[in-house]
C-alpha cells in the first residue's frame, strides 16, 4: 500500500513554514525580475519575444520587426507566442518584461501545482495539503536555480509546459480539450509533436481529435490578424529553420534564424552529442541519424523490459477505458507522460540544461515516491538519483577556472544522462507501486 505521510487535511506548522518559504521565493524572484526589466529593458531573452509581438501590433513581419534587422532574427517560434504577448506591447519593452515576469512566475507556480497533484494522485495517494506542500517544496528546491533563471531571462518554457500539464490533467475527464491543449503546445515549440505517436498507439481517438483541432486552430489563428498568405509564410519560415537544423535543406532562406547548429556546445541532447562526436572524429553524418534511432530503440527497449520485469502490461489490456477508469491505468499514464517529456528533451535538436525545467513531472513523480509509505530501501535509489540530477545541473560550479571542465561536461551531455537515469529509477520503483493499485475502479481506500 502507498498511503501518504502527513494525512491530515490541514497544514501542520512544518508545512506552513515550507509553504511560506516557497511563497517568499516566488515573490522575490518575480519582483526581482520585474525590477530588473524596468531598469534594464534589454536584459535577458524577452526582448526577442517583444520585438516579434511588436510586429503583430504594428503589422510588420514578426521575424524582422522591432530591433535593427541584421539578417538574423532570434525569435524562432511559431507565430502563436508573439500573438499571446502582443497585448503587452503598449507598455514598452521594460514594462512588458516586468509584466511577463509576473505572468511567468504564476505559470511556473501553476505548472508545479498540477505536476505535483497529478503525481501524488496517480501514485494512489490522497493529495492533502501537507503532502502537496511537501512534494512541491522538494520540486522547487531541485529546480530553484533554473526557475530563477527562467523568470529573469523572460523565457518561454513555463508557457510551453502549461499546455502539457493541462493535457495530462484533462486527458481522461476532458479528452478533446486535453488534446486541444497539446495541439497548442506544438504551436509554441514543435517538440510537442512527441505526444502524437503516443495518442495514436494508445488509440485515444478523442484526444487525437482535440490534438488535430488544436494544432490547426493555433497554427491558423494568425490568419485572422494578417491574412492567410502571410500566415503560411510565417509557418514556412519556422519549419524551414527547424528542417535546416536537422539536415533538411531550407525552403526559405530569406531570413536567417538565430538557432544554433546541432553541434552547439551548450546543447545537451543525444543528437547534439552525436553531432559533436561526428565532427570531432570526422565520421559520416549518417552517424547522427543512425545513432539517434539506435538510442530511441534502446531506451524504448529498456522501458519495455522494466514493464515486463515488474509484471505490468505495456499494451495487453491497456484500453483507453481501462487507463482512464482504473487507479493502475492512471498511474501508468502518468509515468508514460513523464517518459514522453524526457524523450522530447533528450532527443530534441537543441536543449540546454535550463530547458530541463520542462521535466518537472519527472521530478514531481520522484518526489512523490519519496513521500510514499514504502520500505526505505526502495526509496534510497530514487533519492540518490534525484540528488545526482540536481548536481548534474549545477556542476561544474562555474567560473573561468572550471570553464574547460564545464565544456567537457556539456560535450558528453552530462545532465541529460542524469535525467534519463532519474526517470528510469523512478519508473522502476513507481511501477512497483502502481501494480499494487486496483485494476478496476479508483483506489478509494487510499483517499
Amino acid at each position: 500500500m502507498t498511503r501518504s505521510v502527513g494525512t491530515g487535511q490541514r497544514l501542520t506548522l512544518k508545512y506552513w513554514l515550507l509553504l511560506i518559504l516557497m511563497i517568499g521565493f516566488f515573490v522575490v524572484v518575480g519582483a526581482e525580475s520585474a525590477i530588473r526589466f524596468l531598469n534594464e529593458p534589454t536584459s535577458g531573452d524577452f526582448k526577442h519575444f517583444y520585438y516579434a509581438a511588436y510586429g503583430v501590433v504594428h503589422d510588420q513581419n514578426i521575424y524582422t520587426s522591432g530591433e535593427p534587422f541584421t539578417g538574423v532574427h532570434w525569435y524562432a517560434y511559431f507565430p502563436l507566442f508573439a500573438v499571446v504577448l502582443s497585448p503587452l506591447v503598449w507598455m514598452g519593452l521594460g514594462g512588458a518584461g516586468a509584466a511577463w515576469s509576473m505572468i511567468n512566475t504564476l505559470l511556473i507556480v501553476l505548472c508545479v501545482y498540477i505536476a505535483v497533484r497529478e503525481s501524488i494522485t496517480r501514485l494512489g495517494m490522497n493529495a492533502n495539503a501537507n503532502l502537496l506542500v511537501g512534494v512541491s517544496f522538494l520540486v522547487v528546491l531541485v529546480f530553484m536555480d533554473k526557475l530563477r533563471s527562467e523568470v529573469r531571462m523572460g523565457q518561454s518554457d513555463a508557457f510551453v509546459m502549461i499546455w502539457m500539464m493541462l493535457g495530462l490533467m484533462w486527458i481522461a475527464k476532458r479528452p478533446i480539450l486535453a488534446g486541444f491543449m497539446l495541439g497548442g503546445s506544438v504551436n509554441v515549440k514543435l517538440q510537442g509533436i512527441v505526444f502524437l505517436p503516443y495518442l495514436i498507439a494508445r488509440g485515444r481517438v478523442k484526444n487525437l481529435i482535440g490534438f488535430v483541432l488544436g494544432t490547426v486552430f493555433f497554427a491558423m489563428f494568425g490568419a485572422l490578424i494578417w491574412g492567410f498568405d502571410r500566415n503560411m509564410e510565417y509557418l514556412g519560415t519556422v519549419l524551414g529553420w527547424v528542417g535546416g537544423l536537422v539536415g533538411i535543406e531550407q525552403t526559405n532562406a530569406a531570413i536567417e534564424s538565430g538557432l544554433y547548429p546541432l553541434e552547439w556546445e551548450r546543447s545537451v541532447t543525444i543528437p547534439s552529442v552525436l553531432a559533436r562526436a561526428q565532427i570531432h572524429w570526422g565520421l559520416s553524418e549518417s552517424v547522427i541519424k543512425l545513432g539517434t534511432l539506435a538510442m530511441i530503440g534502446l531506451i524504448v527497449a529498456i522501458g519495455w523490459m522494466m514493464y515486463l520485469k515488474r509484471g505490468v502490461s505495456l499494451f495487453k489490456g491497456r484500453s483507453v477505458k481501462h487507463d482512464d477508469a482504473s487507479a493502475r491505468g492512471r498511474g501508468l499514464v502518468g509515468f508514460e507522460w513523464a517518459g514522453l517529456i524526457v524523450g522530447m528533451l533528450i532527443f530534441s535538436p537543441q536543449s540546454t540544461v535550463r530547458h530541463f525545467f520542462l521535466a518537472i513531472i519527472v521530478v514531481a513523480l520522484a518526489s512523490a515516491v519519496l513521500h510514499t509509505k514504502i520500505p526505505m530501501k526502495r526509496k534510497i535509489p530514487v533519492g540518490i538519483l534525484l540528488f545526482l540530477f540536481w548536481v548534474s545541473m549545477t556542476f561544474p560550479p562555474g567560473g573561468e577556472q572550471y570553464e574547460q571542465l564545464t565544456m567537457q561536461w556539456r560535450a558528453i551531455g552530462g545532465a541529460m544522462w542524469a535525467l534519463l537515469a532519474l526517470f528510469f529509477t523512478t519508473l522502476w520503483v513507481g511501477l512497483g507501486i502502481v501494480r499494487e493499485l486496483p485494476e478496476n475502479g479508483h483506489n478509494t481506500d487510499l483517499k
